[in-house]
């Protein structure tokens, strides 16, 4: 089984016992290793009453080591070859790599729990719920969490980049480590948000995808600091009016999002909170004349960012917050921001099929 080098007889077996649990009582699964080179990895034998079955051939791969079209690729020719369906085992299968497959009507199972095994003869659709995030937060090249200064540089570089682009270009063009570049696009990659080559440069960026990946760790409300909530007496129009004259201040979230659509394009829900970076949030809400409020009350919402970099510099006028933070502010400020993050990056998916995924 030379595909599941890394993958313990231990784990195969984990992922087959996951299969059983999900069947019927009076179904069971069988894990069948085949050492035959032209063989599959191995084979899972799903067995059901009166001689009802279905054979898959396993294919083992881990995560992020093939580009996901060649992935898709490499599966569907091997069932032509076996004649078999195939089930890609891995040790995780992100969000985009389930769908891709599911989209391509492939098989796969994880060793997290996920699972989708299909057949048409007999007909068959086995479904399981496994982790949201890679496993691998205990090995040097994974990273923990997304909500730190430089994988929220990286992230906005990628999701602007031209590509291909390898490692220590990002990092110059993110001003971030090279170390933090790489351990950022090794969990991207395990998690099917990017695609690389032999050498590790990026060769496709899922931008959707990677938004919301960002935004499974990095919050508005928390990632940043010292954020108020306020009241705007004489309303948002007037409070946008004010921000005229105004220095170090980044406009995000629903009022940015407006900007960014198309003139002729309505946004999808009407402007209810004003979301701003400053240095100092405080000093901001009082020239602009606002009153504290509390969260739930609040049309106004005030940060200082954890990264300086998105301020407008001295003297210079407001400005708009980088498109990947304004969709992560979207994605996480309350009330129905996230549809208007949807409808940006539709818009933004008409001129680049980046967006789309």
């Amino acid at each position: 089984m030379g595909n599941t080098s890394f993958l313990e007889t231990s784990i195969l077996g984990h992922v087959v016992h996951r299969v059983d649990e999900l069947l019927p009582d009076s179904w069971d699964a069988e894990l069948i290793s085949d050492p035959r080179p032209t063989a599959s990895d191995a084979q899972v034998v799903l067995r059901g009453p009166a001689g009802v079955g279905v054979t898959f051939g396993i294919e083992a791969r881990r995560a992020g080591a093939l580009p996901l079209p060649r992935l898709v690729a490499s599966l569907r020719e091997r069932e032509q070859e076996l004649g078999l369906p195939i089930v890609l085992v891995s040790d995780y299968l992100g969000p985009v790599t389930r769908r891709t497959l599911a989209e391509a009507g492939l098989s796969y199972a994880d060793a997290t729990g996920w699972v989708r095994l299909v057949s048409e003869n007999p007909l068959i659709l086995l479904t399981g719920d496994g982790a949201e995030r890679s496993p691998r937060a205990g090995e040097p090249a994974a990273l923990v969490r997304m909500n730190g200064v430089a994988s929220g540089r990286v992230i906005r570089t990628l999701a602007a980049a031209e590509v291909p682009t390898g490692v220590r270009a990002l990092a110059t063009l993110a001003q971030a480590s090279p170390g933090s570049v790489s351990k950022l696009l090794a969990t991207l990659a395990v998690e099917g948000v990017i695609d690389r080559d032999a050498g590790g440069a990026v060769t496709a960026v899922r931008r959707r995808a990677l938004v919301r990946r960002w935004a499974q760790d990095y919050r508005y409300a928390t990632t940043n600091t010292g954020v108020g909530y306020w009241l705007a007496p004489r309303g948002l129009e007037r409070a946008l009016d004010r921000l005229d004259g105004q220095e170090g201040v980044t406009i995000t979230g629903s009022a940015a999002a407006r900007r960014m659509l198309p003139p002729d394009a309505t946004s999808v829900v009407p402007l209810r909170l004003l979301a701003l970076y400053a240095p100092s949030p405080r000093s901001l809400a009082q020239q602009l004349g606002l009153v504290e409020a509390d969260p739930s009350t609040a049309n106004v919402v005030i940060a200082a960012p954890q990264d300086p970099r998105i301020l407008p510099g001295p003297g210079d006028p407001v400005d708009l917050a980088p498109p990947a933070l304004v969709l992560a502010d979207l994605l996480t400020l309350p009330g129905r921001s996230d549809a208007e993050a949807e409808q940006l990056m539709d818009d933004m998916a008409s001129s680049d099929p980046s967006w789309k995924e």
